[in-house]
């Protein structure tokens, strides 16, 4: 008996496939030539309605679509309103109004103001080896990705551009768990990471060249750009360029104030106390190590390898930061053409334009790209899954590829668990019961493209649960404490992160707001989304594809809403696949009058979107500053008591920070703990004697206590986290008193700083 090489058997099935692809795509370019014609001769008959129930219909699609901007335009913004002061209740008409000149309330409109902050271009330069080291990193990954893609003999079938792209986000989940690896053996040093991310690009280019070649002299020429669905990745032809010219400004326009903006020293929170403040620690320690103080460096922190990567490739923490915001950016255009690819593959050529710029001018979208959320990611991973599941479940001409195909998405998979712990319930689960039905339905039935799946997602989960059985015995830690246990944990923490973690009561009157929120109440969602993605279900030969994306966003919303604490940034993964249904929807008929009215909204609702995102009410804008100047200049904004902390302290001082874990921006060394860690100064002080507490000060090097009441009252408030009861003004008065502490001038109204004076006794 003759074997059969499985190679030989792949390649002729890939011949096949080049073979058909000609013909696939030109049957494909007519059927929506046919779909068009269909529409057009409906359109023009119900015109012709003698009974007038079509201009009925017309009507009311006029009627909604108006009120909806309308709603969108005054409807008052929760978190603008805050930042402007009590009482006030900022819209957007507001806003948009300030920006037209002669309109304006001041002597500046909103437009000349970001004019201004654009204007200081002799302060670019400082932006360059930022912003090179980023794409640096970025082309790293997208060389590892593609010679994934081509060892799997994918990349055909996905396309040039969307093998860019796909190969991007799968190249940097490899990145993040090399990383990993490496810092845990204490490999990381600048050198080593420069030179490795070298070697990694060229072996990646090698095997990407080898395996192109290899290719190439087994297939036909033909099937070069072919993606999963037979069509082709852009179209050509000039008048089709010109008619996408106004697309192209303002995606450059989005993507070139978001490039800027990433390079901006970050304000918020998180960032602040872990997803920039974990790395930064890493990096000054030269190694990645347990930290009990900080239970969030315990996450998965795929998306912060990135900013390790970059400290090192600069050998500053601080400019390494901003580098790896810069990356995280990245991940908006990757998710743009994911989108765009997707809602193409599916009939819809102009309504791929649509759901790309729909998702890119989003408030939010411009807010994950400035701040180092991990959400910009973990949008990437969710669109590139319905892609990539899309391709697999598609896959019909060879049994090995659809195998591969699996094992693709559960990469990807693994690459939203690395982002965050939610992404277990929004991208692993959901994809594996895709899995589990494509192996029941597909003929002849398998069970390796369901395995091959499981696989992927464990190869880029498990370096991040392995990481967490060796540091505290439990993979998923601090969750699933009662069930795996772990360290620096016990009942009444658990009971603190479940209060401040858990899933909320749930009552009509919070669903409603959620609700209106993602329709475009939230100061940085777009209305676009539900004037567009209803219309899916009216454009011909869309209503199951819609049904069944619908049914994946009514999953991420319910997920969300039962089973976490309601976080408006939690809700984000749904926007990419929303964006896919309003494509369509956008593109539902070629009537004149649908035409003019969708013109008409978007061009409102992108201007309004523009001139929201350039403001300080989405996320810093001094695009052009000088950085060392806005360095400083933001640290003191954010907390001037802190910046004086950290400039005022003679050198070789090492303070104690209680109540206070937004940290990151400060210059020193500290000691601090987050608020689900246990007290450090309770730790050092509760049940010990003078002379136990001064040697335990003397041993972490401690010279100062600043303690912020602020933040610890802020803690205390109803709904909030909470904080140790232990932590009182009495416990600061007895250190005075014993002679441990001296209480010097307070660095602000609510913030004391003392000094340590005492020496313990001899025994």
């Amino acid at each position: 008996m003759t074997s059969r090489d499985p190679a030989a058997d792949e390649s002729a099935a890939n011949r096949r496939v080049s073979e058909r692809a000609d013909a696939i795509d030109h049957a494909l370019n007519k059927a929506e030539a046919i779909d068009r014609d269909r529409v057009r001769s409906a359109d023009e008959s119900r015109s012709n309605d003698p009974g007038g129930g079509f201009q009925k219909r017309w009507a009311v699609v006029w009627i909604a679509e108006l009120l909806l901007l309308g709603w969108y335009m005054l409807v008052p913004l929760p978190n603008a309103g805050a930042v402007a002061g009590k009482g006030v209740a900022l819209r957007r008409g507001m806003i948009v109004n300030d920006a037209i000149p002669g309109l304006a309330m001041g002597n500046r409109t909103i437009v000349g103001l970001a004019i201004d902050d654009l204007s200081h271009v002799q302060n670019l330069p400082q932006r360059v080896p930022i912003f090179s080291t980023a794409c640096s990193i970025a082309a790293v990954a997208i060389a590892i990705g593609s010679a994934l893609l081509a060892l799997l003999g994918l990349d055909r079938r996905l396309g040039r551009v969307v093998s860019i792209a796909t190969g991007f986000g799968l190249g940097m989940s490899v990145l993040g768990s090399l990383t990993l690896i490496a810092g845990r053996l204490g490999l990381l040093s600048v050198r080593s990471v420069r030179l490795g991310l070298g070697a990694a690009f060229v072996v990646a280019a090698i095997v990407f060249v080898v395996f192109k070649s290899f290719q190439k002299r087994n297939e036909s020429k033909t099937s070069e750009d072919i993606n999963a669905f037979g069509g082709r990745d852009l179209e050509g032809g000039f008048g089709r360029f010109l008619s996408r010219i106004p697309f192209a400004i303002v995606i450059a326009l989005f993507l070139t104030l978001m490039a800027l903006g990433s390079m901006l020293p970050t304000i918020e929170y998180d960032a602040l106390s872990y997803h920039l403040q974990g790395p930064k620690e890493y990096y000054l320690a030269g190694r990645i190590r347990f930290l009990p103080h900080n239970v969030y460096t315990n996450m998965p922190f795929q998306v912060e390898m990135g900013h390790l990567l970059s400290m090192y490739a600069l050998g500053d923490w601080w400019r390494g930061a901003l580098a790896g915001q810069a990356i995280v950016m990245l991940y908006a255009p990757a998710t743009a053409i994911l989108i765009y690819s997707t809602v193409r593959a599916l009939g819809s050529p102009r309504g791929a334009w649509f759901a790309s710029i729909v998702y890119l001018s989003t408030p939010w979208i411009y807010r994950l790209g400035v701040l180092p959320y991990v959400e910009g990611p973990l949008c990437f991973y969710h669109a590139a899954l319905v892609r990539t599941a899309l391709l697999a479940w598609n896959e019909k001409s060879s049994p090995l590829v659809r195998i591969k195909a699996w094992f693709l998405v559960g990469l990807l998979a693994g690459g939203a668990f690395g982002c965050k712990y939610p992404a277990l319930i929004s991208a692993v689960v959901p994809f594996a019961v895709v899995a589990a039905i494509a192996f029941w339905k597909h003929q002849p039935r398998s069970i390796r493209p369901f395995l091959a799946y499981c696989v992927g997602v464990l190869l880029i989960a498990s370096p991040w649960l392995i990481k967490n059985v060796i540091d505290t015995g439990n993979p998923v830690y601090p969750l699933g404490w009662r069930v795996f246990g772990g360290p620096n944990w016990d009942e009444a923490r658990e009971s603190q992160w479940v209060n401040a973690h858990g899933p909320k009561p749930i009552a009509i009157g919070p669903l409603v707001d959620a609700l209106l929120d993602i329709s475009g109440r939230s100061d940085w969602q777009s209305c676009l989304y539900v004037a567009f993605a209803p219309l899916a279900f009216l454009k011909p030969g869309s209503k199951r594809i819609s049904l069944i994306l619908l049914t994946y966003v009514c999953y991420l919303f319910a997920t969300w809403w039962l089973l976490t604490h309601r976080l408006d940034r939690f809700w984000l993964p749904l926007l990419p696949v929303a964006a896919m249904l309003s494509g369509l929807g956008a593109d539902w008929t070629t009537d004149r009058r649908w035409t003019m009215l969708r013109g008409f909204l978007i061009t409102m609702v992108i201007a309004t979107n523009l001139i929201y995102s350039s403001t300080a009410l989405t996320a810093p804008n001094e695009w052009t500053a000088n950085l060392d100047e806005i360095r400083g200049r933001t640290q003191m904004r954010l907390n001037t008591p802190l910046y004086r902390l950290d400039r005022e302290l003679p050198p070789g001082s090492k303070p104690l920070v209680v109540g206070q874990a937004s940290v990151f921006h400060l210059r020193r060394p500290i000691v601090y703990n987050t608020v689900f860690n246990p007290e450090t100064i309770e730790s050092i002080v509760k049940g010990k004697s003078r002379d136990e507490i001064l040697k335990r000060l003397k041993e972490l090097g401690i010279t100062h206590i600043y303690v912020d009441w602020n933040e610890i009252g802020r803690f205390r408030s109803e709904g909030n986290y909470g904080f140790s009861p232990f932590v009182q003004p009495e416990v600061f008065d007895r250190l005075v008193s014993e002679g441990v502490l001296k209480k010097l001038d307070p660095l602000g109204a609510q913030q004391d700083l003392y000094v340590v004076i005492g020496e313990p006794r001899n025994n």
